[in-house]
């Protein structure tokens, strides 16, 4: 990630935020970033406006500086923690995505009209809601890596990254999902399961 400097991703590494929650928001205001931070579910934004007390550039997506007092950032986990696991799947890029959301209806809408990654089909195909439905998501896309892909797109004028996207089945998706709660014996409640062969895509594993 351009921008970050090393003790940045020391810093991030030290409190156990992967990358993937990690925002540009260079040229953007609080009120801006805040809200494509919250439709994105990034955590920490960097290229922002330095700290007063020690001209720090990596702030939470509340506006609050991380390094200064990081309890800021377990709040904002905190915060995230529960909700809806979902897994979307788009057939135009045969694509399948895991996420976190509040609000499985918002998020729908979202993807398409952000053209999350490049594209505009997506649907909601499984969702699940739990008190721990942020360390799930976070779980199932670890164990999902080997099939990851990320490519960049389009977001208000804004180039970001596209994360939790995935060349595999759905099927080998919610394998995954339920993985990651089971492990763990974390309580859900399934929500939507609308399994389809059209999104049975090829799983195509990273060299």
């Amino acid at each position: 990630m351009n921008g970050l400097t090393t003790d940045q991703r020391n810093f991030l590494k030290e409190q156990g935020i992967h990358l993937k929650h990690v925002f540009n928001a260079e040229g953007l205001k609080k009120s801006e970033y805040r809200l494509i931070m919250k439709e994105l579910n990034m955590l920490i934004a960097y290229n922002v406006s330095p700290c007063q007390q020690e001209g720090h550039t990596l702030r939470t997506r509340s506006g609050h500086c991380c390094q200064c007092n990081t309890a800021t950032i377990g709040f904002q986990r905190r915060n995230d923690s529960a909700g809806v696991v979902y897994i979307a799947g788009s057939i135009v890029g045969e694509t399948i995505k895991i996420g976190f959301t509040k609000a499985e209806e918002i998020r729908s809408e979202s993807l398409n009209r952000t053209k999350y990654a490049g594209f505009n089909d997506w649907q909601i195909l499984f969702t699940l809601s739990s008190e721990n439905a942020g360390r799930i998501e976070t779980k199932a896309n670890s164990l999902l890596r080997g099939y990851s892909f990320s490519t960049e797109y389009r977001h208000d004028d804004h180039w970001v990254e596209s994360h939790e996207t995935y060349r595999c089945a759905y099927s080998k998706a919610k394998e995954f999902v339920e993985l990651a709660y089971t492990r763990e014996s974390y309580k859900v409640k399934i929500e939507k399961n609308n399994p389809s062969n059209n999104y049975e895509f090829r799983n195509l594993k990273k060299c």
